[in-house]
């Protein structure tokens, strides 16, 4: 196994580890049994647990805020480009749910944590409000959108996939939860 699939696999057993367990409840010897490798080789790529953990919680939302950056750069209708970047959103999520959670406990965490990881994240966590802002002012600017206060409507949409998420009695589609969000974000739920 090359050097980049064995650590992308380390990666992926340890991120569904923490997304089962709390962090202190998840062993290293847990994460090398599921990945298949021997302990030594974790530490030959991660000095510790968390380093790992910070490196599953980075490469996740490294992912999400490029698919979403991505879908910013289109040259699209603002409300296409609004659909694609919560498809992107939403696809990534339903793709990667342990991902949803571990970034769940990392927003509770990082509001009010201190140091590089916690600064890091909330710098992840604003590329992607300000990629969602980045559509919103563009339809603002074109006559598409009518936005009064563009962050908090940025942070509103954003909060909207996450309740969608949350939400384990429909179990909609990806396409479905879209569509969902759209409509209440674009449209309200008030008939025409």
């Amino acid at each position: 196994m090359k050097k980049a699939e064995r650590q992308s696999k380390i990666l992926g057993s340890a991120a569904r580890l923490f997304a089962d367990r709390r962090f202190d409840e998840v062993l290293m010897d847990d994460i090398a049994q599921e990945a298949g490798v021997a302990k030594g080789t974790l530490y030959t790529y991660f000095p510790d647990k968390e380093e790992l953990y910070f490196a599953v919680v980075f490469d996740g939302i490294s992912q999400l805020n490029d698919r979403l950056e991505n879908r910013v750069a289109e040259d699209a209708d603002p409300e296409v480009k609004l659909r694609s970047a919560m498809q992107a959103i939403v696809s990534f999520f339903k793709q990667n749910r342990f991902f949803f959670k571990l970034m769940s406990v990392e927003d509770s965490k990082s509001e009010t944590g201190k140091g590089e990881y916690r600064s890091r994240w909330r710098a992840e966590r604003r590329r992607q409000i300000e990629a969602i802002e980045a559509i919103l002012q563009s339809g603002a600017d074109q006559g598409v959108f009518e936005i009064h206060h563009l962050k908090t409507e940025a942070r509103i949409l954003r909060d909207m996939v996450r309740s969608a998420m949350l939400n384990r009695q429909e179990r909609l589609k990806a396409e479905d939860m879209v569509d969902v969000i759209m409509r209440i974000f674009l449209r309200g739920v008030r008939r025409d």
